[in-house]
């Protein structure tokens, strides 16, 4: 074997963690994911009503796998990365057409003060939203009442993670958009967020701003999407609480200016067995009051695996764009929808 080659496999193995002397043995890369796949009946899926039964992936955390590595740097200092994937179970296909590491690729250190990350990763909403969410935003959930509408990840994104402190602690993300020379405000996100825990309580508040973007020859860069959002829940034995108030307002139109309420609980039947059911009232302006009624049940196999059901209802009160199902763009949104899914997911 030529040197070349030694030092090849040298670096690789060094950068997997695999030597155990010295600074290296500090060091760490995990692969990790998540399968999930199911089948779904949707109601009025066309404008002829007609339903459809398919095969649905990521019903209840979406299909990917990624890799995250962490390097101890003393002091209580990390550096840390995360490549993250996401995939359609049905077809193989990549969940992004245009992004390969589509869910996060972001590049970071962790501090005694908190950890600061720079690259794609998930929006505030997302972050401080996903523990106050009874179906912990699956396919069926506040997604498709429109929380974070146009994806729950950004790109050239600079964001700060606090360390909790009392109970408090926060979030602070701003992403430099489409980066375009002329127009830097174009596509611009600033988000922040607050997160209180004491004891079996916890509550948020979460504050976005979106600018619009330049795609010729339209301009919408002037426009904003401005959302505030207060959640809350309670643990009370085996079951969870759980309530919250999204306010949308701006020219963008990301989703309807208007007021959201949901409300919900999750009950432990069982170690292995719990139910979760979700109403969410979108109140918007000029665009109807839709409501969405969300059952949800998990039978655990083990501790990685498994089974899941749903079933849920749409009333679009007089809405259009509305749909059961976030991921669905083929249903006509102007429909009242039923849907069930039954499926299998197992995390690696």
């Amino acid at each position: 074997m030529d040197t070349k080659a030694k030092l090849l496999i040298g670096a690789a193995a060094a950068s997997l963690g695999l030597f155990s002397t010295g600074a290296l043995a500090q060091s760490s890369v995990t692969l990790y994911g998540m399968v999930d796949l199911g089948v779904q009946y949707l109601t009025n899926a066309n404008s002829k009503h007609d339903g459809v039964v398919g095969l649905q992936s990521g019903n209840v955390y979406p299909s990917n796998w990624g890799i995250t590595g962490r390097e101890d740097l003393g002091g209580g200092y990390a550096a840390v990365f995360k490549l993250e994937n996401g995939i359609n179970m049905a077809n193989g296909a990549n969940q992004s057409p245009t992004s390969f590491f589509n869910r996060s690729a972001y590049v970071g250190l962790d501090t005694p003060y908190g950890t600061a990350t720079v690259g794609r990763q998930y929006k505030i909403m997302f972050d401080m939203s996903l523990y106050y969410d009874p179906t912990y935003q699956a396919q069926y959930s506040l997604l498709s009442a429109g929380l974070i509408p146009d994806g729950t990840t950004l790109s050239n994104a600079i964001k700060y993670k606090s360390i909790a402190v009392g109970g408090l602690s926060g979030e602070a993300e701003y992403s430099f958009g489409q980066e375009d020379p002329g127009h830097m405000a174009a596509g611009t996100y600033t988000g922040l967020g607050v997160d209180y825990q004491f004891r079996s309580f916890s509550a948020r508040v979460v504050y976005e701003q979106t600018r619009g973007t330049i795609a010729a020859p339209v301009d919408t860069s002037s426009e904003l999407d401005k959302r505030f959002s207060a959640a809350a829940k309670l643990r009370v034995g085996t079951a969870t609480l759980f309530a919250g108030f999204l306010n949308v307002n701006g020219q963008l139109q990301m989703s309807p200016d208007g007021n959201m309420y949901w409300g919900g609980a999750y009950y432990q039947i069982t170690p292995a067995f719990g139910v979760s059911a979700e109403v969410d009232h979108y109140q918007t302006r000029d665009n109807g009051h839709p409501n969405w009624f969300i059952f949800e049940g998990t039978y655990n196999l083990s501790k990685q695996t498994s089974l899941y059901a749903f079933a849920g209802y749409l009333d679009v009160g007089g809405g259009k764009n509305f749909t059961l199902n976030y991921l669905d763009t083929s249903s006509p949104g102007n429909l009242n929808q039923t849907g069930v899914i039954v499926g299998i997911r197992h995390a690696f």
